[in-house]
């Protein structure tokens, strides 16, 4: 099951399966678009960005099958990891604002 909030100013994805959550930044990190907008699939344990076709893991944060984009992929194309503590989310690394327009 997947659910998105937003928290801190940012739009987060909970995933849970088996009792776990997986936490992240529901936004894509191709070209930071809403990875949760209009159009997205989740498949299995997937997710699919509704612009590009950029399909990422749920578990482990991983790019599975890249955009198809004449843009490629930044250096580290992963989903942004992020915990909740005292109802504050901390990401893995710097998070963006997820946008419509590059």
């Amino acid at each position: 099951m997947l659910k998105v909030v937003e928290m801190n100013g940012y739009p987060i994805m909970i995933y849970e399966k088996d009792g776990k959550e997986y936490v992240y930044l529901a936004g894509c990190p191709h070209k930071q678009r809403p990875i949760t907008a209009e159009g997205f699939k989740i498949e299995g344990d997937t997710i699919t960005c509704p612009f590009h076709n950029a399909v990422f893991n749920l578990l482990t944060g991983e790019l599975i099958k890249p955009p198809q984009s004449k843009t490629p992929c930044p250096p580290v194309c992963t989903l942004i990891k992020a915990k909740i503590e005292n109802g504050k989310v901390i990401f893995e690394r710097e998070p963006f604002v997820p946008r419509y327009k590059s």
